[in-house]
């Protein structure tokens, strides 16, 4: 502390202390993994497809950079746009006032919360859930309650412990299908089951579809926006569409919340960029849907052949994923998920501790399949290195002897 005297009046010249609200908020583990990553690691952590953006929605970027003005949209973002994005929401009875293109879907979940949530209000959240889940209640000022997806039944949804949970200070609840970091999909009965946990509840539902567009069952996985009214859907085309450097998501639903996020949104971001939201409107073109197909069975070649190496080559369990591109590796044999992580680190591989998603994911480790399959095969090898130097512990935390 140092005192800084002027004309006569001494200032006291504290250390920089962030907002209350930023106290305590840190790098997520999978970015401080990440970033402390030796050369040449072969990368199962972060969640970002390395196929490239579809041919036609790149061609379309680069004929609106070179051919069009690209100033300000409104804040909500092109008409046209809007109109395409409620239409894939019947259920909803959206229309594109019901719409607001955001920089990503982390930013629609960002103006969502801050919208819904008062002071000591709680939301519900999945436990293992999205990191940013949490992290963004506490900003708002809400208190995270957690539901649980049990590790003991590969983490599926109990209808149980969802009734369980809410109470009626539960003011939003969030449900992610599939789901990060397990790939898990909810079943269309387990989204009924939870619609009708909700009757009488004023509760919003935020449903997370970042990652609906990747599943590998013949048909699209249901939303709890078929089931339930008061859901408001958040997603975007970083995903499906690999264009996550595009910043280009959305959230669509009642037209009142919307109105009202569209306040925060336009102090925020102002707007989406347009030259991607220009781009964008041809993810709804024939071209584009072929892609997302291909998309699909590439994942889904990788996905099996993942699982396949990590049984015979490691003898451990994964969970099959129903979409996105991860797989929860059951890792309790070893220990502490984070010790894990960091001794796969040690070896030139990246993951991701199951604690960093919450206490069912400790003991795993979050394993993404974006990379090809010759990394796939080369980065479980070393992960086979790296467990041959850690002792293996039994579930109740006894080192084995024999």
């Amino acid at each position: 502390m140092n005192d800084v005297v002027n004309d006569g009046v001494s200032d006291v010249v504290s250390e920089f202390q962030p907002a209350r609200r930023l106290r305590g908020i840190e790098k997520s583990i999978i970015r401080q993994l990440f970033d402390r990553a030796p050369a040449g690691s072969i990368n199962l952590g972060l969640g970002e497809p390395d196929l490239p953006t579809p041919q036609v929605i790149r061609h379309e970027a680069a004929r609106v950079v070179t051919e069009e003005q690209n100033g300000y949209t409104t804040h909500a973002g092109l008409h046209i746009l809007r109109e395409r994005i409620a239409a894939d929401y019947p259920h909803l009875n959206a229309t594109p006032e019901s719409v607001i293109i955001t920089a990503g879907s982390q930013e629609a979940l960002y103006l969502l919360l801050m919208t819904l949530v008062d002071e000591g209000d709680e939301v519900l959240l999945p436990d293992p859930g999205f990191v940013a889940y949490p992290t963004i209640v506490r900003m708002a000022g809400g208190v995270p309650v957690f539901y649980s997806l049990p590790a003991a039944h590969d983490f599926a949804f109990d209808h149980a412990e969802f009734r369980r949970r809410l109470s009626p200070r539960t003011k939003v609840v969030v449900c992610i299908s599939p789901s990060n970091p397990t790939g898990r999909a909810l079943s269309n009965n387990d989204l009924a089951e939870m619609a009708v946990a909700l009757q009488g509840s004023a509760a919003y539902v935020i449903s997370d579809e970042i990652y609906r567009d990747i599943y590998y069952a013949p048909n699209k996985p249901s939303s709890i926006a078929e089931h339930h009214e008061r859901t408001i859907v958040i997603s975007g085309l970083s995903k499906s569409m690999s264009m996550t450097g595009w910043r280009l998501g959305w959230l669509c639903g009642d037209e009142a919340v919307v109105r009202s996020a569209l306040v925060l949104h336009g102090y925020v971001t102002t707007c989406a960029s347009t030259i991607s939201q220009k781009a964008a409107l041809a993810a709804w073109t024939l071209e584009a849907e072929q892609a997302r197909q291909a998309i699909r069975h590439t994942f889904r070649e990788r996905r099996d052949s993942l699982l396949a190496l990590l049984a015979s080559e490691l003898q451990l369990h994964a969970v099959m994923p129903d979409g996105a591109f991860y797989t929860m590796l059951d890792t309790r044999d070893y220990g502490d998920s984070m010790i894990v992580a960091e001794t796969m680190l040690q070896h030139g591989v990246i993951t991701v501790p199951g604690r960093a998603f919450g206490e069912e994911g400790e003991g795993f480790l979050r394993l993404s399949f974006c990379v090809e399959q010759s990394a796939l095969a080369e980065g479980v090898r070393r992960m086979g290195e790296a467990l041959k130097q850690m002792p293996m512990i039994n579930h109740r935390g006894d080192f084995v002897t024999s």
